[in-house]
């Protein structure tokens, strides 16, 4: 009897080995500056992609370079549910070429990681520190990430990622009866109620916050926000703005504010790509180029122009106050101290894209830099300055009742953004850097 109770186990233990299975999805990278690169993707987007006969333990869900080597990750409780569900996030840092396995084996049990960063509460605010950080990121009572305590500097070296500008109709009842009404007002998010704000996770990858703000404005409005201070030292902001009740918008917007201005006003110096496609270039019918460039805001770096002038300067706009307004979104951003050799940037995920067709353009995510904020969205006031010029006159109206934007119950809008602190020598040195980041930032690709 008892050498048959050891044949039996010995045979079911050989049937697990022998018939235990693996899926596995393969990633693949250019990486370029040598910084660690983070990849995040939701726990329903691997669902989409593991057949369904397969018998996954999600338990035993690991990250592997191509030799078999553990990356090591984390799953991040984005839902709040306590247990690992469709909605969390599983984050890791990018090698050339890795992997996702998943094990049908039930025996399995997931696998811990160290965290990287230290996060103490103060006030009901968060502070972080560690990894790669060159300064403390706070979370604030809201759930903005601020890079603060920056070589003893009291006021914070880049400010408020992640928060939105909303303007717009309040009480609208346009989709009733037409009528817009004539409450129009304007918010940031700072004018939100905080509903919850908590730690999703925090591991080898960084510390995750969530936070659940709610328009006491927009009724029915809601911000949920993710914000990762990652352990390289960058900063990873989801800003879904939800829509639970119909709302007239003009503005909606995500920003990032007062990007080293705070603690430089004589040498920080505004960076950015040339854009596409600028407003006040085509008005005056020349190209983005011709417009900086009278502007005295040219400068090559590796025989390719960028636009580089002084951060506080308005830079003697065509109209209005906005240094620029109307500019289509690139790659990324910045603002770089040529005194503490710093730049704050943000960079987008993904190759914005910019519509041929004019009022499309226009009416589309634009870029705006003004009052020391870098804002992207939609900007739905129409200048009466558009039928000043020839090439603009009569293209789009100026009456608001046709340009506000209409959301629906269900709708939403998501912004996703990278931001950072670092040091280089030289803005010629930071350019390089962003340009390279940009490009491995979204080299990222999915195989079977």
């Amino acid at each position: 009897m008892k050498g048959r109770v050891i044949l039996t186990v010995l045979l079911v233990l050989f049937m697990s080995f022998v018939f235990a299975d693996t899926f596995e999805v393969q990633l693949n990278a250019q990486p370029m500056t040598g910084k660690p690169l983070p990849y995040g993707l939701f726990m329903y987007e691997l669902l989409e992609i593991v057949p369904e006969d397969f018998d996954a333990n999600w338990d035993s869900i690991s990250v592997q370079d191509l030799e078999g080597n553990i990356i090591e990750h984390q799953i991040d409780d984005l839902d709040g549910d306590g247990k690992l569900s469709s909605n969390d996030q599983i984050s890791f840092f990018m090698e050339e070429q890795c992997k996702i396995v998943i094990s049908d084996d039930w025996s399995i049990y997931p696998t811990e990681y160290n965290s990287v960063l230290k996060v103490t509460e103060q006030d009901g605010e968060y502070f972080v520190s560690g990894g790669e950080l060159i300064s403390d990121v706070k979370i604030d009572n809201h759930g903005f990430a601020n890079y603060v305590n920056y070589k003893g500097h009291e006021e914070a070296a880049y400010n408020e990622l992640g928060i939105l500008r909303i303007a717009g109709w309040k009480g609208s009842t346009y989709w009733a009866d037409g009528d817009l009404g004539n409450k129009h007002e304007e918010k940031t998010s700072y004018n939100f109620k905080v509903n919850s704000l908590r730690i999703a996770g925090n591991g080898p990858v960084g510390v995750t916050f969530v936070t659940d703000l709610e328009s006491q404005t927009f009724i029915g409005v809601h911000q949920i926000v993710i914000t990762m201070v990652l352990a390289n030292g960058e900063t990873f902001v989801e800003t879904n703005v939800v829509f639970d009740t119909y709302a007239d918008l003009m503005k909606l917007q995500m920003m990032s504010t007062k990007a080293l201005t705070n603690i430089d006003t004589e040498t920080t110096k505004h960076m950015m790509p040339l854009p596409r496609r600028l407003v006040f270039a085509e008005q005056l019918n020349i190209t983005p180029f011709d417009y900086w460039f009278e502007r005295d805001a040219i400068e090559y770096v590796n025989g390719k122009p960028y636009i580089v002038f002084d951060a506080l300067d308005s830079m003697k706009p065509l109209w209005w106050g906005a240094t620029y307004i109307f500019s289509s979104p690139e790659a990324w951003r910045a603002n770089y101290s040529e005194t503490l050799n710093a730049c704050a940037y943000a960079l987008s995920i993904g190759k914005p894209v910019v519509s041929s067709d004019f009022y499309d353009f226009v009416m589309g995510n634009i870029w705006v830099y003004e009052s020391r904020e870098f804002r992207d969205g939609i900007f739905r006031w129409m200048p009466g300055e558009f039928n000043a010029f020839e090439a603009t006159e009569g293209i789009v109206t100026t009456d608001a009742v046709h340009n506000v934007e209409h959301f629906f119950p269900g709708d939403n809008v998501v912004f996703r953004r990278i931001f950072g602190l670092e040091e280089f020598e030289t803005k010629a040195e930071a350019i390089e850097y962003l340009e390279k980041r940009a490009i491995e930032i979204d080299s990222v690709y999915m195989t079977k």
